[in-house]
């Protein structure tokens, strides 16, 4: 499969995000919480959708998702950051195709860890 959004463009993505999930009180309070290094996230974040776009999505990713995120996601959560990450995502300058493959394949993921 041939990468659908070069490094660039996943950056931003990442960057505008993230920008988005810290003017909302509950991922501030949550990233606060848990004495989350946002940058450090960021950074991870940035290499995992990187992987993402380039490849097919695999059990490597399904177990990268359940590694990092050993807990369970309340339904309701994950659809609020979903609803976040969705909205980001339809305001880059990317092509439609583009943008529902990633949709798709976070989605995917996201449904792996969800309660």
């Amino acid at each position: 499969m041939s990468q659908i959004l070069d490094q660039e463009k996943v950056n931003e993505f990442v960057d505008r995000f993230y920008d988005r999930l810290m003017k909302d009180d509950y991922y501030i309070n949550m990233f606060k919480e848990r004495n989350v290094d946002i940058e450090q996230l960021k950074n991870r974040q940035r290499t995992f959708i990187n992987r993402l776009v380039s490849e097919e999505t695999t059990h490597d990713h399904e177990n990268q998702v359940k590694d990092r995120h050993s807990f369970q996601i309340a339904p309701e959560r994950a659809e609020m950051w979903f609803n976040n990450m969705k909205e980001t995502i339809n305001e880059m300058d990317w092509d439609s195709a583009s943008k529902g493959r990633l949709i798709e394949k976070v989605e995917f993921l996201l449904n792996k860890m969800v309660k």
